[in-house]
């Protein structure tokens, strides 16, 4: 028997579609097919509590390590193989 959205997966599909900004990448972040995500999607959404705009400032090397942890626990992030690649070399660049 199919599994049947509730409120709580509705919440976590637009919270993913935030971050993800794609249908697809949602989908693959939450599980549920490309249709379902579509469907829940809700115009608009804001997020639960989330606030936008810089909330502390990161000194430098404060960020040492972070990349690695991001791109070693994927429910974090909905980058392809090639992005998070590139976003390496990004990285690497930018520390001083």
């Amino acid at each position: 028997m199919a599994r049947r959205v509730q409120d709580k997966d509705i919440k976590e599909i637009n919270e993913a579609y935030l971050i993800c900004r794609s249908i697809s990448g949602t989908a693959a972040a939450t599980g549920w097919s490309t249709s379902t995500v579509r469907k829940y999607i809700i115009d608009g959404y804001e997020g639960g509590g989330r606030k936008s705009g810089p909330t502390a400032v990161i000194e430098p090397g404060e960020l040492d390590g972070a990349m690695d942890y991001v791109l070693n626990h994927s429910n974090l992030s909905c980058l392809t193989e090639q992005e998070k690649a590139d976003m390496k070399n990004i990285w690497r660049t930018l520390v001083v």
